[in-house]
């Protein structure tokens, strides 16, 4: 007997060797239904459950699904006043979930578009912040820290699986790994990354990385092909954002979707579906530098593909690396949805899977993935004096 298939799932953006990639390693069946709430109904249900214990709090939070967005300052207020580590984990998948949506009302700045010679101005600044930002940007090491969450999990009992739906997400766990920025690359540092994978379960959930300079340079290159319009001005900490929506069309689009399903860890056997989508979505940019603070890419995916969603956003802000500052990105969310499938009673016979197929589930997993403890790579080399009779 065999438990259930474990899938592997990957987006990637590709431009030569710019890749951007996401990864999936986990089971689901289909989510309870949730209690719709704004933010501002998210503060009043939190500001009358004080009396409530972490666990509780958290299954209540499990419970909801927001019709808007969580932005980060209002989200640090809110997880600074929760009792423990559970019902923190909860709200912040809460939030994720909600990365794509608009912001509250009183977010959104209600003066006049600017004009269309304006819009193009700061559109142009963006550009010009992009090709800085990828070609100037140093050498430098930061930690990235992920956190796996996924709407619905199963477990096996006696090799038999057995769907288990008692929330929206469910925290698979997390892990921190040292990035190296170099010459315009993204790359784990080797040291790290081996720590992680030397662990004793097999990691589950997505793993990210290319969000610096290969996402945001391929989507601004297809912005520039692209249809790009006036969406609203956002509030921010660093003042009144630009926002402009953009749709890019298939035939015009750098961004790659590609889906493989192993059907068991030892054997490794895979198979691949691989797709150049059209994709959609926000990017908030400050009107006078042209530096961008928030992208997002949401994905189109025809109907008759394994994976229905493949969305990114990525928020940014300004980082000191070696006593400059730098816009780089501070916080990542990734969702993903794709078809699951579930076997129980199977086997292999001549390297293929003979089973019953229980269930062809979706399963929604989501990255929250943090960026710091930023500073320079530098390799540094002594020359020491030779010494008397030590001469060469």
């Amino acid at each position: 007997m065999v438990g259930p298939e474990f899938p592997v799932l990957s987006i990637g953006v590709f431009m030569r060797t710019l890749v951007f990639m996401l990864s999936l390693a986990i089971l689901a069946l289909p989510a309870l239904a949730a209690d719709k709430v704004t933010v501002k109904q998210l503060e009043e249900t939190l500001a009358s459950s004080k009396s409530k214990s972490d666990k509780d709090l958290a299954r209540r939070l499990a419970d909801l699904e927001l019709t808007e967005r969580l932005g980060t300052p209002r989200f640090n207020q809110l997880q600074s006043s929760l009792p423990g580590e559970k019902s923190r984990a909860a709200l912040v998948a809460l939030a994720d979930a909600s990365a794509f949506l608009s912001p509250p009302a009183p977010e959104i700045v209600a003066d006049a578009p600017p004009d269309r010679a304006t819009q193009g101005q700061i559109l142009s600044r963006a550009v010009d912040f992009v090709a800085a930002t990828v070609t100037k940007m140093p050498d430098f090491l930061a930690r990235r820290t992920t956190t796996r969450y996924q709407d619905l999990k199963a477990r096996s009992v006696d090799t038999e699986p057995v769907i288990v739906t008692p929330g929206i997400y469910y925290l698979l766990g997390s892990d921190a790994v040292t990035i190296r920025f170099r010459n315009g690359k993204e790359e784990e540092d080797n040291a790290t990354a081996e720590k992680v994978k030397n662990r004793a379960a097999p990691q589950k959930g997505l793993v990210t990385w290319g969000v610096f300079g290969p996402m945001l340079g391929v989507v601004m290159r297809d912005l520039l092909k692209a249809k790009v319009g006036w969406s609203r001005w956002e509030q921010s900490p660093a003042g009144a954002l630009a926002v402009f929506r953009y749709s890019v069309p298939q035939d015009r689009s750098s961004y790659t979707v590609r889906y493989c399903c192993m059907s068991n860890w030892q054997i490794g056997q895979t198979r691949e579906f691989q797709a150049v989508t059209q994709y959609e979505g926000e990017i908030a940019v400050e009107p006078k530098s042209g530096s961008i603070l928030r992208l997002t890419v949401k994905t189109a995916i025809g109907p008759h593909a394994p994976i229905y969603r493949a969305d990114v956003a990525v928020e940014y802000g300004p980082v000191e690396i070696g006593g400059k500052s730098y816009i780089c990105p501070v916080k990542s969310v990734s969702v993903t949805t794709a078809r699951d499938l579930v076997l129980h009673g199977g086997f292999y016979q001549g390297g293929e899977m003979v089973g019953q197929n229980v269930d062809t589930p979706r399963v929604t997993a989501i990255n929250d993935v943090v960026f710091d403890n930023y500073h320079v790579f530098r390799s540094e080399l002594r020359i020491l004096p030779s010494t008397e009779g030590n001469s060469p």
